[in-house]
């Protein structure tokens, strides 16, 4: 049902719900952004403010992107700040989408606090998040009801959320399904833009392993 509703729906993407994804590949954790390319401009227009961001370039744009979403970023694992190590960043005419590699997170923490005002500028902003480990799966919607926040403990050999929202079962399957649509938007906007929009031409950021 989820990828009928996802693939009937994509030209109604939300521009004010966007996805973000945690999950570790190999020793590196690493966290994907994907947002619609009109809610991104509208923030970045009010945050801004007197800067014309229309008559950028694309590579300044991207630079532009990548320092709000730093400045509104606040990762902490086991009371050591995180440090947001820019992979990727792609900008197509619906979707704009950053890879961050997080430096600084163990390869199993016991506490991840999560601040996540990205997109704030924008009400009713809503943050899809997903966390996924080998050691438990955390998703959660993000939002100013929640302060953009969430914490992740690792307890009993899983990663949970912890404190925040009251959770009962209609909540978690809500979240869940909400959760895979997004993805699953996030897919099928990302085939089609491939397809129809102009491939990217402009500088691609890539992370040097140290």
């Amino acid at each position: 049902m989820a990828l009928v509703l996802g693939m009937s729906s994509a030209k109604a993407f939300n521009p004010y719900t966007s996805s973000i994804i945690f999950e570790r590949i190999g020793n590196d954790w690493f966290m994907d952004i994907s947002a619609s390319q009109v809610g991104t401009y509208e923030v970045l227009k009010k945050y801004y403010g007197t800067e014309d961001i229309s008559m950028l370039s694309i590579a300044a744009y991207k630079e532009k992107y990548i320092q709000y979403l730093n400045t509104h970023i606040h990762l902490v694992a086991d009371d050591v700040p995180v440090e947001l190590l820019p992979v990727d960043a792609r900008l197509g005419s619906r979707q704009a989408e950053v890879r961050f590699v997080l430096k600084g997170i163990p390869r199993d923490f016991d506490e991840l606090s999560v601040k996540l005002n990205v997109f704030e500028e924008n009400a009713p902003q809503q943050n899809i998040t997903g966390f996924f480990s080998e050691k438990g799966n955390v998703s959660s919607i993000l939002n100013a009801d929640n302060e953009f926040s969430m914490r992740i403990v690792h307890r009993d050999g899983k990663y949970i959320l912890s404190d925040g929202f009251p959770w009962n079962m209609g909540h978690l399957l809500y979240v869940s399904v909400l959760l895979v649509f997004t993805l699953v938007l996030f897919f099928v906007l990302r085939h089609y833009t491939n397809k129809k929009s102009t491939p990217y031409k402009g500088p691609v950021l890539v992370y040097k392993r140290q």
